[in-house]
């Protein structure tokens, strides 16, 4: 009994630490998503203004009906919002909310 709590804690734990680009890469997300990545230089964690931006802009893609927002996430140097977009053209429409609002940051959208 101990070993198999163990075993299930240990497998968990490793599960949480892969990263988002392992799971990505793993096809661990759905097709029809999009992924908005913003970066800034440096390893630093999100800032207050930095994650005001992130839920501006996710707030925006939801009210904007061109997807749903499933998640968003940060970490050191990066922040993230996961979509799932309603159309083919919601591409266009978001990357346009994002650069209206994320000035200032480098960012990529990736189709998952």
């Amino acid at each position: 009994m101990r070993i198999s709590v163990l075993v299930i804690l240990i497998v968990f734990a490793a599960v949480r630490c892969t990263s988002d680009e392992d799971r990505q890469s793993s096809g661990g997300l759905d097709s029809g998503q999009l992924r908005i990545v913003m970066r800034w230089a440096g390893d630093d964690f999100a800032s207050q203004h930095q994650l005001a931006v992130r839920d501006e802009i996710a707030r925006n893609i939801a009210e904007s009906g061109r997807g749903i927002v499933l998640r968003t996430g940060t970490g050191m140097g990066w922040m993230d919002i996961t979509v799932e977009a309603r159309e083919d053209e919601a591409r266009t429409a978001i990357e346009s909310i994002v650069k209206k609002h994320a000035k200032g940051f480098v960012f990529s959208i990736e189709k998952q």
